[in-house]
């Protein structure tokens, strides 16, 4: 059994979806390429019409995913599902710990249809802080004590931005300010509009930060 403060679905080779990729359980799969490090089935979980889930055929933790070189593999695959899937418009999301409803120590990144309101709706408060060549500006967003949105100085849109290095850059400055200031767990949330809404792919670029204490749950 997982230590209470941990979540479940086990570690290495024993994780669930390691042993999904295994094909030792199983999975309604949208893209599974023998030489891909990264692959997509659909989450078990009906919260939305469409919930998927982008997993590294290896294990890793979130914040490996995040930091690593594997992260354009899985966000490049995230948006390929995302914009087939969910004409609509679409979610991206991670979980970091219990205070987010990480479910699975093992990395994964949601896509779940529709946008996230809360984060559509946003207001900014203050200015843009620059940080190297991230830009961070504070955000009151609907059922996150605390929120900022991270984006890279380049990027014009949500697609460049999150194929590209972008993502990268502004998830390592999100997740070095969230293990100092919301220990108990954080969620990476991004919102994907379709081409009706917005005349850049993907719409505006940038990746939210939530978190100060206990969330909702992530759709």
């Amino acid at each position: 059994m997982s230590p209470p403060s941990l979540p479940a679905g086990g570690t290495g080779k024993d994780s669930t979806f390691s042993r999904i990729i295994a094909g030792k359980l199983p999975a309604k799969w949208v893209v599974n390429h023998p030489t891909s490090p990264v692959v997509c089935f659909h989450n078990r979980l009906k919260w939305a019409r469409v919930m998927l889930l982008v997993v590294p055929r290896d294990y890793m933790t979130q914040e490996e995913l995040w930091q690593g070189d594997i992260l354009q593999d899985a966000m490049k695959l995230a948006v390929e599902v995302g914009e087939k899937h969910c004409p609509e418009g679409f979610r991206i999301i991670s979980n970091f710990g219990r205070g987010a409803h990480q479910s699975q120590l093992h990395a994964h990144i949601h896509v779940v249809s529709d946008l996230a309101r809360n984060i559509d709706e946003a207001e900014p408060i203050g200015e843009w802080q620059q940080r190297g060549r991230v830009k961070i500006r504070q955000h009151d967003v609907q059922s996150a004590p605390y929120a900022e949105l991270y984006r890279d100085d380049t990027s014009v849109s949500q697609y460049e931005f999150l194929t590209g290095e972008g993502v990268k850059l502004a998830a390592e400055a999100a997740i070095s300010h969230a293990k100092q200031s919301s220990p108990t767990g954080f969620r990476l949330k991004a919102n994907y509009t379709n081409a009706n809404r917005n005349s850049e792919r993907g719409g505006d670029p940038g990746l939210f930060m939530l978190g100060g204490g206990q969330l909702s749950l992530y759709v």
